[in-house]
């Protein structure tokens, strides 16, 4: 998956438009660089697993998948799309401070609010201070 959608996101970004002044380019390394790294890390992971059952690793075993997990994969995968959906209309701290919330929540309970609180709104306003005060990057 990792080197499909690595693909599917270098395709992606060389129809980005290129800059008007300085270096065409410049606005597509990072994102061509990321989808190249993606690709290799896929096939990194490719190579080492089928090096292991190439061996025939005895004690090599299979996850095995319990209801939490396949809880906590929808749980995180709903966050992802929600995540997703409303980024845009309420803007980056907002959205941010619901899915960090939610998704420490769900790995580290709820009994566990304080931390997951601290770490929630350490993130969030951390990186708007670097993207915003910083990089002076302005976020949605």
């Amino acid at each position: 998956m990792s080197v499909l959608i690595g693909a599917t996101y270098t395709a992606q970004a060389f129809m980005l438009p290129k800059a008007m002044v300085g270096n065409p380019w410049a606005p597509l390394y990072f994102p061509i660089g990321l989808g190249l790294l993606m690709i290799a890390l896929g096939t990194l992971l490719i190579v080492l697993e089928v090096r292991k059952a190439v061996k025939g690793v005895d004690d090599y075993k299979r996850p095995k998948f319990t209801a939490s997990s396949i809880k906590l994969i929808a749980g995180t995968s709903a966050a992802c799309v929600t995540y997703a959906l409303i980024f845009e209309d309420l803007g980056f701290i907002p959205s941010s401070l619901l899915f960090l919330g939610s998704l420490l929540s769900m790995i580290n309970g709820l009994k566990a609010w304080k931390i997951n609180g601290v770490i929630t709104l350490g993130f969030t306003f951390g990186a708007w201070f670097t993207f915003v005060k910083i990089f002076q990057i302005n976020l949605p």
